[in-house]
């Protein structure tokens, strides 16, 4: 029995392999060699949607198998109509934002020696039947510290707070979250000491699992400062006198912000030397549409206005512009000219600044 079975294998491999008779009668069998140098094939490369179908509309989901002989599994690249969206093997493409019509789908991959492959499809986008998207939520996380705990105290941010605090819950915003100083009373809501861990932590909830629907707005009135003449700070609760560690640094807070994948970022500081914030800030510019205002420049000061009780940017810009209706405007770039027309601290480095990234569309809160 051993002997048929033998036989029965060494038939098996006559038909499989090429074999050569050696003078000893023993048996060689050969592989296929390795590729020589320069010889590698290129990447295979598939790209698919979630239907299978040639027409799409809603959310998509793009799927990519890239492999290589040698490499092995590869990451590959995704062009949606000749342009590069993202380094990734799926992508979640919401095709709302594009217009109804043929779009080509591409996927290219690379392997070690720089070849590549590629796979294209082409589908219709067809979203006319489609209801309109929900309502986006509304988020908001308000700071404010008028008496801090080792440096000098201010006087009316407390009241910063609680104007936008009821400005924003009143056009609708349902999330928001306050953060204050160690005068619980002085708020209409409180969720903590605005100390920088803490500030740092509601920042990371602020702007982490938003949509291209969902707005949020970061609003601190406090100290700021400027660490040289590049890294700017606001202050929070437990800022130190003597070292810079519990200052929130602008290289800190922006890539922060930059993370968010919200459709709408609304910043406004009220604070020393805010105005440097504005170059980090576009250096991490998210996806969305940004709008930030400050209350100066980089080398600039913030004013009280005792007669109001407010900080001097946060009454004209919220108070009297927005909340008694000054400017006669929702959108924050005709309410900034307004509120900045009549605004009596412009001196050269103390003039309000805003960064309106979008630069066509109007920016509104709500």
């Amino acid at each position: 029995m051993k002997k048929l079975k033998t036989t029965f294998i060494t038939l098996i491999l006559l038909s499989s392999f090429l074999v050569i008779l050696t003078p000893t009668t023993s048996l060689e069998i050969r592989t296929k060699p390795p590729s020589p140098p320069g010889k590698s094939k290129v990447p295979k490369v598939n790209i698919f949607t979630s239907d299978g179908g040639s027409t799409v509309s809603g959310l998509v989901l793009i799927t990519v198998s890239a492999t290589d002989k040698e490499d092995g599994p590869l990451i590959a690249d995704i062009y949606i109509d000749g342009i590069f969206i993202i380094h990734a093997n799926s992508y979640n493409w919401d095709t709302i934002s594009y217009v109804d019509g043929l779009h080509i789908l591409e996927a290219v991959a690379y392997d070690t020696t720089g070849k590549s492959g590629s796979d294209t499809i082409t589908v219709t986008v067809d979203n006319g039947n489609l209801p309109p998207p929900p309502p986006g939520n509304y988020y908001a996380l308000i700071v404010g510290i008028s008496d801090y705990a080792y440096i000098n105290d201010l006087s009316y941010c407390d009241e910063d707070a609680t104007d936008w605090f009821n400005y924003l819950s009143g056009i609708g915003y349902t999330h928001i979250t306050v953060l204050g100083d160690s005068q619980p009373s002085s708020f209409p809501q409180y969720d903590g000491l605005a100390t920088k861990a803490n500030i740092l932590a509601e920042l990371a909830i602020l702007t982490a699992n938003k949509g291209p629907d969902d707005t949020i707005a970061f609003i601190f009135s406090g100290h700021g400062g400027a660490f040289d003449s590049i890294q700017h700070t606001i202050c929070p609760y437990d800022t130190s006198a003597t070292v810079w560690d519990y200052d929130l640094f602008d290289y800190e807070l922006a890539p922060i912000i930059g993370s968010s994948l919200a459709g709408n970022v609304f910043l406004f500081f009220d604070s020393c030397s805010s105005g440097g914030f504005i170059p980090e800030l576009q250096n991490n510019n998210p996806v969305g549409t940004i709008y930030v205002t400050t209350t100066c420049g980089a080398k600039g000061y913030g004013y009280d206005e005792p007669a109001y009780e407010n900080g001097a940017w946060a009454y004209w810009f919220l108070e009297a512009g927005l909340i008694y209706g000054g400017s006669g405007l929702e959108d924050m770039e005709g309410n900034f000219e307004w509120a900045y027309s009549n605004y009596p601290h412009k001196g050269k480095n103390d003039r309000p600044q805003e960064w309106d990234e979008d630069g066509i569309n109007l920016f509104y809160l709500i």
